[in-house]
């Protein structure tokens, strides 16, 4: 992918077949889904979420600003760690997961769902040979906002199978955002820093000006009860909500798309 691109077009586009390719080929910035869940989902699911921050459920990821999560991040475990580390917690987020959705509802499923439904191609869950499925819905306090960084499988994490993916989006389900703040920049500069071999991947997150300079860039505002979805290759990061506003939830994933165009879903 060339690393100096123009959209084709610059504005938000609704969920088909169509934008969806464009989206993985980064010819458009964003989809939004509007009114993916009703008000009452939105709330049903933002109360689960806080009932699992009460039950010390949520954890916090280890960059600034502070975000939590309910679940498991695969970038936790990219550097550091064994394989058999991140399955073990795969395990543990699976069961902590469900605990927030047996209070409540499964937007995992209904986007999945809806992708099958205007793809017409095979989504699931992305698993590892011989170890099983990997994490996917991960839940999310951003408030404070979220550093620039990128995300893309076949260079963030080239021992995975994730890897063969060849096209990499992120999406989001809000339940709850604040009036101002919590907005999302995507910069279009797709990440294209080789690993080297015997080597960590290059760090991706707290990416500074250099690596957006000249970009084109598009923003979009979190609503409560839209799903967004954005080409995750490119740097983007999240501004803080108002102090004493509304808090930005969210659930969402990783959704790779494989050579034969079927889909898989990690977080």
């Amino acid at each position: 992918m060339d690393q100096r691109v123009t959209w084709q077009q610059h504005e938000e586009r609704s969920l088909t077949a169509e934008t969806l390719r464009a989206l993985f080929d980064n010819e458009i910035p964003a989809i939004r889904i509007k009114g993916f869940a009703t008000p009452a989902e939105c709330a049903d699911f933002a109360a689960a979420i806080r009932w699992g921050i009460a039950q010390d459920i949520m954890r916090y990821y280890s960059v600034k600003p502070r975000v939590g999560y309910i679940g498991t991040a695969q970038v936790e475990y990219r550097w550091g760690h064994k394989r058999d580390d991140y399955f073990i917690a795969v395990k543990q987020a699976w069961a902590d997961w469900h605990k927030i959705i047996a209070r409540t509802w499964n937007p995992l499923e209904r986007f999945m769902q809806t992708l099958r439904d205007e793809s017409g191609q095979d989504v699931r869950i992305a698993d590892e040979p011989g170890r099983g499925d990997l994490f996917a819905g991960i839940i999310r306090l951003a408030s404070n906002g979220v550093g620039r960084h990128v995300d893309y499988a076949p260079l963030n994490t080239p021992d995975y199978a994730i890897a063969s993916v060849n096209g990499q989006l992120g999406w989001n389900l809000f339940v709850d955002a604040p009036g101002e703040g919590g907005v999302t920049t995507v910069h279009n500069r797709p990440w294209n820093v080789q690993p080297e071999a015997g080597k960590d991947p290059p760090m991706s997150y707290g990416l500074d000006d250099n690596h957006v300079a000249g970009a084109e860039a598009f923003t979009y505002a979190p609503v409560a009860g839209d799903v967004v979805l954005f080409n995750s290759r490119n740097p983007h990061e999240v501004s803080p909500g108002r102090a004493g506003d509304h808090d930005r939830l969210q659930i969402g994933s990783f959704v790779g798309r494989l050579p034969a165009g079927d889909m898989v879903l990690w977080s």
